[in-house]
């Protein structure tokens, strides 16, 4: 299958209100817990968040691959702290622009389309970075979190959740499936590799959170939800690209049962 076929260019994910993404996301996210997101992140990692990084009135966020901007608008609108979000993808910064305009955030909340590995944005311009479940489409991760600490102040935190993946030798079609992506092409890595590229780019490791039976359960319903809803996708979004998807989730669901896959956040700061 080509790139193309694969939908690399994801626009088709960032449509949230697309007949298909609808059916979906209401098989997923009870209701007052749809925020547009397209991941694996549930309110409670949302909330933890603001709790533990302190968010509140004047902290400078930036969060990177901000999507459809939903997250970004809840951390706002739940903390009180001045979030920017940054997204490659001009069909999620249309969607989360219009959902900002509807919020009564102001002017704390902005969203602006750019390359993670290149942002727009001066040095020491943030207190806290997050990104959620985005890290893994990165190929070269030390650049990004050394452009990450760049845009930190002395002091400033890291926080981002990343799947992690411990494949063994008879692995390899299992890690060509995940490489291959749910949307775009995923840069995995392991626990141990996220924590040395930290090192290696100039972070202090705080802490490690790892996410076992919230993660398989919200994988097991994204599965189900493509399932239940394969021909509406297919319709949609082209059969062979539909039933990667929900091969990829099987894979997925499989590595996590077998102990090989998580979700960890994983929060660092900046040295003084």
């Amino acid at each position: 299958m080509s790139d193309a076929q694969r939908g690399v260019d994801y626009s088709a994910i960032h449509r949230i209100d697309s007949p298909a993404n609808r059916l979906v996301r209401e098989e997923i996210w009870p209701p007052g817990h749809d925020l547009g997101q397209q991941s694996f992140a549930t309110l409670d990692y949302f909330d933890h968040l603001i709790r533990r990084l302190g968010l509140a009135e004047g902290v400078r966020v930036l969060d990177i691959g901000s999507g459809t901007g939903g997250p970004a608008i809840y951390l706002a609108s739940h903390s009180g702290c001045h979030l920017t979000g940054v997204e490659i993808n001009e069909v999620g910064v249309e969607v989360a622009r219009t959902l900002a305009a509807t919020s009564d955030l102001g002017d704390r909340i902005e969203f602006v389309q750019g390359d993670g590995m290149a942002m727009p944005f001066a040095d020491e311009s943030f207190d806290v970075v997050t990104s959620m479940n985005v890290m893994n489409v990165f190929a070269d991760k030390v650049a990004l979190l050394r452009e990450v600490r760049r845009m930190l102040r002395p002091g400033g935190t890291l926080a981002f959740l990343s799947g992690t993946f411990e494949f063994g030798p008879d692995d390899g079609a299992a890690r060509r499936m995940i490489e291959e992506g749910y949307a775009i092409p995923q840069y995995l890595d392991s626990l141990a590799g996220y924590k040395s590229k930290l090192l290696e780019a100039g972070f202090v490791i705080d802490e490690v959170t790892e996410y076992l039976s919230d993660f398989e359960g919200k994988v097991a319903q994204w599965l189900a939800a493509w399932q239940k809803h394969r021909d509406a996708i297919a319709a949609e979004q082209g059969a062979e690209s539909t039933d990667h998807h929900i091969e990829y989730f099987k894979v997925y669901l499989a590595l996590i049962r077998a102990g090989k896959a998580a979700n960890h956040l994983i929060i660092a700061h900046r040295p003084e």
